[in-house]
């Protein structure tokens, strides 16, 4: 469906009515972007009220495909609008090229760019890559699914730039040209749009630039087991994890790459899943050409982003508090990101965590399996505690269920308080309460920030 007939700006400048459909930040981006090229841009949106109708010729529900196509030279989807939407079906017919956000930034920029994809770990090893890589080449930026559209800065003479790239976007954009890329892992989401795994590794593989012998492609070789026939004996496809020539290495921390062994002990960010993480940025820098000196500096430097596994700050908590870990992962959204948080964990760790929001279509049973591992409470609230409440009662452990976080943040307390009361002076565990709710935040909040931002400000009002 998508075009890969357009390669150059030249080719694109014959064409002067362009379609944006679904507004949205990547939309509104794409539209500034053809404006300032003197481009005509028409928006269909589902919710056409809420558009900004300052930025668009005309705007128009995405229920009439035949009107909103009449005069149409190209269209510019938005990575949420699905696959079959009327409007992309009637286009097909009429033969009319279909172009991502993503693509059409691409047309346009002329530097190096890299590409990051996976499940869970997106935002935090494109802003790592994207934080080691700038002392080397200051000129560069970091886009894409993280939140910044490629399209805002495409026309910018840069000498770099690093992309987040969902399944989404990689789905609509088959020609990109990455000069290195990386699938960090491969594990059930998104199943509602591309039904089965196979088909959401097939979208995660369209970062590859294989045919390029120049391009570099890191892969976690559990990618592998839903695409087995991709896993060539290629010069430049590499993977990384256990058993590889690119691992991670616990007590001391440790990351491995074939020419060198950098020292993680002072890495900011704890856990495995972050130490692997952090093997991808480096193995990406290392084939931009970084020397470990310079490669070690900089990730000793990076505390993460907001709303992604981060210890909350307590220099202002009250005195029993302060050697609580209250840790912010709102931006866990599925089972799978919750999992890899609290891989660190065992059995006897003062762990408090909290699940919550509207989960997705994925099995629950690898959590079941490390819930009976570990045999410390969860704490549930909103959509969850109905989704999943069967399933959890019937393993006999520990849980409790909220309406709200508010409600349940002020029942943790009482249960820290009360445990700090019965320890006394000989505390013999640090707690850690884990705000990793494994669902969509929709619910009870426009989106994970202001689901993140809520706890933070309910943990600072209940233990300062």
């Amino acid at each position: 469906m998508f075009s890969e007939s357009i390669p150059t700006a030249s080719d694109l400048d014959r064409f002067q009515n362009f379609l944006i459909l679904g507004g949205g930040s990547s939309g509104d981006s794409s539209a500034k972007l053809l404006n300032s090229l003197g481009k005509r841009c028409l928006l269909a949106d589902k919710f056409p009220d809420r558009a900004n109708k300052e930025i668009y010729t005309s705007v128009l529900s995405d229920n009439y495909p035949q009107e909103v196509l009449v005069g149409i030279d190209c269209i510019i989807k938005s990575p949420g609008i699905l696959p079959d939407h009327p409007i992309l079906e009637e286009a097909k017919t009429k033969e009319i090229p279909i172009l991502s956000e993503i693509s059409l930034a691409r047309i346009f920029f002329k530097g190096r760019v890299i590409g990051i994809t996976g499940t869970d770990g997106k935002s935090t090893t494109t802003a790592l890559t994207y934080h080691i890589l700038k002392s080397k080449f200051p000129n560069s930026k970091m886009g894409g699914n993280i939140g910044i559209p490629f399209t805002s800065f495409c026309l910018e003479p840069l000498d770099l730039v690093v992309l987040e790239l969902s399944s989404y976007q990689l789905d609509d954009s088959p020609n990109l040209h990455l000069t290195a890329s990386a699938i960090l892992n491969l594990a059930s989401d998104h199943l509602e749009r591309h039904q089965t795994m196979r088909s959401y590794a097939e979208a995660k593989w369209k970062i590859q630039n294989l045919k390029d012998p120049k391009h570099n492609l890191f892969v976690n070789p559990n990618f592998f087991q839903f695409f087995p026939e991709e896993k060539q004996k290629n010069t430049n496809l590499h993977l990384i994890g256990e058993g590889t020539k690119y691992f991670v290495s616990l007590d001391p921390n440790q990351i491995h790459t074939p020419n060198h062994v950098y020292d993680a002990s002072q890495f900011p960010l704890k856990g495995k899943h972050n130490l692997m993480n952090l093997c991808f940025a480096i193995a990406l820098s290392e084939s931009m050409g970084m020397e470990k000196k310079e490669i070690q500096k900089q990730f000793e430097s990076f505390y993460g982003l907001p709303h992604r596994f981060r210890k909350i700050e307590n220099s202002e908590f009250q005195n029993q508090y302060k050697e609580i870990h209250f840790i912010n992962d709102s931006k866990s959204t599925n089972l799978h990101s919750m999992l890899s948080g609290i891989s660190g964990f065992k059995k006897g760790d003062g762990l408090f965590l909290i699940l919550g929001g509207i989960p997705k279509s994925e099995s629950i049973t690898p959590f079941l399996n490390r819930w009976k591992e570990l045999e410390s409470p969860i704490w549930v609230y909103g959509k969850a505690a109905e989704v999943w409440k069967s399933e959890f009662d019937k393993t006999g452990l520990p849980v409790l269920y909220f309406p709200d976080l508010p409600s349940l943040i002020t029942n943790i307390k009482k249960a820290i308080d009360s445990k700090i009361e019965s320890e006394g002076d000989d505390k013999s565990q640090t707690l850690s309460v884990i705000f990793s709710p494994a669902g969509a935040s929709f619910d009870l909040y426009k989106n994970f920030e202001e689901r993140g931002n809520h706890f933070e400000s309910l943990v600072k009002e209940n233990f300062t």
